[in-house]
């Protein structure tokens, strides 16, 4: 123990008499001072202590009234063994023996042993706090041990709910003073992940019983004084597999059960998992896993994942990456609208004011299916993009760096339609499925940028990223993709950032809806290339006719192709003439499983070489539509048919944008005149056009500015 000094003394005095002296021989009267006595007393610190001979330690006490108020009353302290500690009159203990208890300055080491220190006020003394008097520790040691009779633990990890021991040991000089140090303090740093007990009826002084709680690995220390063991490992078992079962259902509901097995093949309970759906506005999934469908229908993929720093805790202390474990099969629900064309909000806005002096970007609501235009909201900077997080309750529009850099990120708030200017620039990539995220590349300025904002604090996270162009986050929003040329970066809420080289430039990433793997559009010559979420490596190479521009995983697991099984995942690709789809079996178990990808079926869709803008999947998964800037139509693929249509713009015009709503009957599509150009999905027809009188392009006085202004950021609220 090393000396805690003078400082914050506690000085504790005997009563006071006073007394009125007029003179010598006065006949004054003594007065005293009359203390109440007090309820109860405290002294801290306590009940424990373990104390170096020869050093000196401060003690306070509080005394308290019947009604727990603390109150000034006299205290003094005692030691129940005056040869091993001593108390002075103001509260300092000395390892020894002090050459004054009234004025203290000289603490002389006395014998190792163990004493008792009371605080006492009016006869009234507290709890004792128990000293132990040592010699000088040099080192603390942990081990694991096994109690008697009791046969070695078959696995280098315990499941949950399993115990394990260990027990401490003091040295001073190589020698063992464990039994006279007194009582130590154990700690785990992840404490989530077991449990402590010191109390069980088969432990001694020095021994702790861990209890498995929660999947991963956590230093044990052990402390006594102000020294610390070196750290021993604890490891629950982590999570090796999960398997989700639809246990009821109703026409708006799922409640969806885990099976968890660990990395010894126990099956496990009590784990928290992370539920996630992939479109969160549509059907929301609680942590217990039950899902519910909106009144406005879509649908969503739903997975419970092992997902630290919840789950798998603390295994990034080893490894060089967290240990994310995603199930081996999903749940796909679909709702249907509780009507005909549930209500939904499409907002527009436009990239035409560009840098025009005097010229102010604007964006406005559109309600459907009444189309009807809400307030134009005026924009500090000219948007480049516009992305809503998966809740509805967020836009974000990127911009490129505006009035002198003052001017980036414009954040909506969809409940009031207020506008928030932040100055991070660049184009919006990928928000995040649990909307705390936003990945904003910055291809403009020099040095190139990628911001990783966080949407809780404001702030921005900035990694020097060239030409960033496509991004994908983790169905549990751990991790993301982002594609960057021939560079792949790996963004993590708990690794560092990760580059990984790729074989040849790639176009755009998907992750794949279970979440174990992630899809670049490129990255090997001709070919798609498949990682591992989980570990970062590289899973398989897929052969492709053509890269594609775009690629977008399919919900669920279906057998589309004739040699998939009813449990093969999908993704679709775009690369023109072909619209291209990909299967994907697997399993998913433990860090890196085996995937197979293919066969690759590609369908021509009739319209050349066009080039595309967009690529839209229904939340059903049932079709895709494809925006292309040389085809004054938008292109239909049924996916489960694999047939294709196309559905032509009144007009003839060129489509900019699009949006479809949640329950996939509307397609909101702004074009090259100037409107915004309604497609029924059903009907199969442009049956509306909506212009802005007001202008979406405004002058300083909110009226149309004179430039040629197109609808070409559209977006629906989700």
């Amino acid at each position: 123990m090393g000396r805690s000094g003078f400082a914050g003394i506690a000085v504790a005095f005997p009563i006071l008499v006073l007394a009125g002296l007029a003179g010598c021989g006065s006949n004054s009267a003594v007065h005293t001072t009359t203390f109440a006595v007090p309820a109860s007393i405290t002294i801290t610190p306590g009940p424990n202590l373990s104390m170096e001979i020869g050093t000196n330690q401060s003690f306070a006490a509080s005394v308290f009234n019947s009604a727990k108020t603390a109150i000034t009353e006299p205290v003094s302290y005692q030691s129940s063994n005056t040869a091993v500690v001593t108390v002075a009159a103001n509260g300092i203990a000395c390892a020894g023996s002090w050459d004054s208890l009234s004025a203290p300055q000289i603490c002389t080491p006395g014998p190792v042993g163990v004493a008792l220190v009371t605080a006492t006020a009016q006869g009234v003394s507290s709890p004792p706090t128990t000293i132990y008097v040592h010699q000088h520790i040099d080192k603390v040691a942990v081990n694991f041990f096994l109690l008697p009779n009791q046969p070695p633990p078959p696995n280098p990890c315990f499941s949950v709910g399993q115990t394990a021991n260990y027990e401490a040991k003091a040295y001073s000089r190589g020698v063992d003073i464990t039994s006279t140090v007194g009582i130590f303090a154990w700690q785990t740093l992840n404490t989530n992940v077991a449990t402590l007990n010191t109390t069980a009826p088969v432990l001694l002084q020095g021994q702790v019983q861990l209890t498995a709680k929660v999947p991963g690995l956590t230093p044990l220390f052990a402390s006594i004084g102000n020294v610390n063991s070196v750290p021993i490992y604890f490891t629950t078992c982590p999570v090796q597999s999960i398997q989700l079962a639809v246990t009821s259902s109703t026409s708006t509901s799922k409640t969806i059960t885990p099976t968890i097995v660990d990395t010894v093949g126990t099956t496990i309970t009590g784990v928290p998992l992370t539920w996630s759906s992939s479109e969160p506005a549509s059907v929301s999934v609680s942590s217990s896993g039950g899902a519910t469908g909106s009144a406005g229908g879509g649908g969503a993929t739903i997975i419970a994942s092992c997902t630290p720093p919840t789950c798998n805790t603390g295994f990034n202390t080893g490894l060089s990456h967290s240990l994310p474990i995603y199930p081996e099969n999903v749940v796909n629900m679909t709702v249907a609208s509780t009507g005909t064309n549930q209500s939904a909000t499409v907002y527009v806005s436009t990239t035409s004011c560009g840098t025009t002096d005097g010229c102010f970007s604007t964006i406005v609501p559109i309600t459907a299916p009444a189309n009807t235009l809400g307030n134009f909201i005026t924009l500090a900077a000219t948007p480049n993009s516009l992305v809503f997080n998966g809740q509805g309750t967020t836009a974000y529009l990127g911009t490129n760096s505006g009035r002198l850099g003052s001017a980036g990120l414009a954040v909506l708030n969809t409940s009031n339609n207020s506008v928030t200017e932040l100055s991070v620039p660049g184009k919006v990539l990928a928000v995040s499925p649990d909307g705390s995220k936003v990945i904003i590349s910055d291809t403009v300025d020099a040095p190139n940028e990628v911001f990783v904002f966080d949407t809780a604090t404001n702030t921005s996270p900035t990694f020097q990223i060239t030409g960033a162009t496509a991004a994908d986050f983790s169905p549990d929003s751990l991790k993301a993709y982002i594609v960057a040329g021939s560079t792949l970066y790996v963004y993590s809420k708990l690794d560092g950032l990760k580059t990984i080289a790729l074989d040849a430039p790639a176009n755009d990433v998907s992750f794949l809806s279970e979440g174990a793997f992630v899809y670049a559009a490129g990255g090997a010559p001709s070919a798609l290339s498949v990682w591992r979420t989980c570990d970062n490596g590289r899973a398989d190479t897929v052969n492709v006719p053509a890269v594609p521009t775009f690629m977008k995983t399919l919900p669920g697991a279906a057998q589309l192709l004739p040699a998939d099984s009813p449990n093969t995942f999908h993704l679709l690709a775009l690369a023109p003439p072909d619209i291209d789809i990909i299967s994907v079996n697997t399993t998913p178990s433990g860090c890196t499983p085996p995937v197979t990808d293919g066969p690759v079926a590609s369908f021509n869709l009739g319209r050349g070489n066009f080039l595309p803008k967009q690529l839209i999947i229904a939340q059903d998964g049932s079709t895709a539509y494809v925006v292309a800037s040389n085809l004054s139509s938008i292109l239909v693929f049924n996916i489960p048919g694999q047939t294709s249509s196309a559905i032509s713009l009144v007009g003839n015009p060129m489509p900019l944008s699009a949006t479809l709503t949640p329950d996939g009957t509307l397609l909101y599509v702004g074009a090259s005149d100037g409107t915004v150009h309604v497609v029924s999905t059903v009907a199969g027809g442009d049956i509306k056009q909506i212009p802005f009188p007001q202008g979406l392009c405004q002058n300083s006085a909110g009226l149309p500015f004179s430039i040629t202004c197109n609808p070409d950021l559209v977006a629906v609220k989700p």
